[in-house]
């Protein structure tokens, strides 16, 4: 499970949060959600949420450290271990595909609207098939230098725009219905695939692998709840008319020499779209691996990434197929099997004479 190479608890935190957060960015929003104040109090209560989700996966993957869920599926289920390897999977296909689509979709509607969805889906595929076949410390160090110049673009933008916030924008929770309530924090907890990723990656960690889930909440807590809740002081109530709220905040930022951020914003979320997919390529590549016989196993990454791109490109322009993908994630159906129930499964049901302990 570790791969090529070992990562540290931050490095993996910071891959984990690059993931995440480029879902804030290019969040869309439907008509009728909670406004930003709930949401930023819903964020937190989320994270709690996750530790409960969490538990039966810590106190399996403690009494068996430096395996992962997948080793253990192996050892405790026999051959039935691979309907867990499938499920990871296919998990990750539908991921990638969402992300690549979502993602081309974004860049052809706002900044190159004459350029086909395929040349961005091809191109971001072919980069983050090749940083996950490179293992995960490479992975790791592009994404510390991505990390760094988000900060920083982040900060710039804020500078800018602080003198046009006007915290009054901000909704007061009584205001939203409890029912919209609700099915936000079910899409803010079970919606977050990034959970099933840290479970999946967990072993790849060197040292402090129960810090890693602190380290990242912390960081989207912290960027999240600030692109939310400034993201509605500046735009008010003209951002519930655009598709991609936080990209129309880049577009008005002017800075010193830097006028116009968008451009800068595009560059650094090409960059963590790419994060994302190699994060998501590691899992599928790897739990492919197990299902196929061992000298094709070596093409797994590839072979994962070429199946994501063909699908990727033939779905772009099939929006009822994207959406069904989208309320699969929403209902929060994988997440909570993921990360939760066959965590639990395995401490409970092994195959008679299996090794697990």
């Amino acid at each position: 499970m570790r791969g090529k190479s070992a990562i540290s608890s931050w490095q993996l935190a910071v891959l984990l949060f690059l993931s995440r957060i480029m879902q804030f960015f290019l969040a869309v929003s439907p008509e009728g959600q909670p406004g930003a104040l709930t949401a930023a109090l819903l964020l937190p209560a989320s994270m709690a949420a996750s530790i409960l989700l969490l538990l039966p996966a810590y106190f399996l993957l403690r009494k068996n450290r430096g395996k992962g869920i997948l080793d253990l599926a192996g050892e405790r289920w026999g051959k039935l271990g691979a309907i867990c390897s499938a499920a990871f999977f296919f998990f990750s296909l539908c991921v990638l595909v969402q992300t690549a689509s979502a993602f081309s979709y974004f860049l052809t509607s706002t900044a190159y609207p004459d350029t086909s969805p395929w040349l961005f889906i091809l191109l971001l595929f072919a980069v983050g098939g090749y940083a996950a076949s490179m293992g995960y410390e490479p992975t790791a160090r592009f994404g510390a230098f991505v990390f760094a110049a988000l900060i920083a673009a982040l900060l710039f933008t804020g500078f800018s725009l602080w003198p046009q916030a006007h915290w009054a924008f901000l909704r007061p929770p009584a205001g939203d219905s409890l029912q919209s309530q609700l099915q936000l924090f079910a899409r803010l907890t079970l919606g977050n695939v990034e959970t099933a990723a840290l479970l999946f990656l967990i072993p790849a960690v060197n040292e402090k692998q129960k810090s890693v889930f602190w380290k990242w909440n912390l960081l989207t807590f912290g960027v999240g709840e600030g692109a939310i809740l400034f993201t509605a002081a500046v735009l008010g109530d003209y951002g519930k008319s655009q598709r991609f709220p936080f990209y129309t905040v880049t577009k008005i930022a002017e800075v010193s020499i830097f006028q116009r951020l968008d451009s800068l914003h595009i560059a650094l979320w090409v960059f963590m779209a790419l994060v994302r997919l190699a994060v998501f390529l590691e899992v599928g590549g790897k739990s492919l691996a197990r299902l196929l016989p061992t000298r094709a196993a070596k093409h797994a990454v590839a072979t994962c990434a070429a199946v994501a791109a063909l699908l990727s490109g033939v779905f772009t322009g099939q929006q009822h197929v994207l959406e069904r993908i989208g309320s699969v994630f929403s209902s929060g159906a994988p997440v909570l099997w993921l990360t939760c129930l066959l965590p639990l499964f395995l401490l409970i049901f092994r195959r008679k004479g299996g090794a697990g302990r």
